[in-house]
């Protein structure tokens, strides 16, 4: 059970219960930031900009987004992006090696980088200037900009997720919650 009440939706404001209504499921994380009214439709907008409208490729943002959660040790992160990520087009093969990405051989080198300035930046916030420069070869300064943002802001939820045990849902990792998202377009 999670330690802090989710959002009694009949408290909330009307454009908080709005978003919140949108999808055909309700996800717990976005209960639980819907007790912050000066957060939550921020929050909503900016994680929607980034699992939407950012020029990332989607398969390395998921990669980003579970070596995230691994590194936060996010159960509820990692259940909820797994069918996003497989979506995406990353395999069960490397979802399986995420935990232990550096040494297996299912990942290119595009995706090696990534994973590894994940680790820089989930672990010590400054991504390495090799790793960065390498990924400038891959990526333009887009790109780039919102890899950093996709782990800064996963990082950020599997913070709040895993301080106030935010519960799985019954359908969690059954799904692709994105295409049931609590925020819109």
């Amino acid at each position: 059970m999670a330690l802090l009440p989710y959002a009694d939706e009949s408290k909330v404001p009307e454009k908080t219960r709005e978003i919140l209504n949108r999808g055909r499921v309700k996800m717990n994380v976005a209960r639980m930031i819907a007790n912050s009214d000066a957060a939550f439709y921020p929050f909503s907008m900016l994680g929607n900009s980034l699992l939407t409208r950012s020029k990332l490729d989607a398969r390395l943002r998921e990669l980003a987004i579970l070596r995230t959660a691994k590194v936060s040790k996010s159960v509820y992160e990692w259940t909820q992006h797994v069918p996003i990520a497989k979506a995406a087009g990353v395999t069960d093969e490397q979802v399986d090696a995420i935990e232990n990405w550096e040494g297996a051989r299912c990942f290119g080198e595009i995706d090696r980088l990534v994973l590894k300035f994940t680790d820089e930046v989930a672990r010590n916030v400054k991504g390495g200037r090799a790793t960065m420069e390498a990924l400038q070869k891959h990526m333009g300064t887009t790109e780039i900009v919102e890899l950093v943002m996709s782990i800064g802001f996963w990082g950020m939820v599997a913070r709040l997720l895993e301080t106030t045990e935010v519960d799985l849902e019954e359908f969690a990792g059954k799904v692709d919650v994105l295409k049931n998202s609590f925020t819109s377009r």
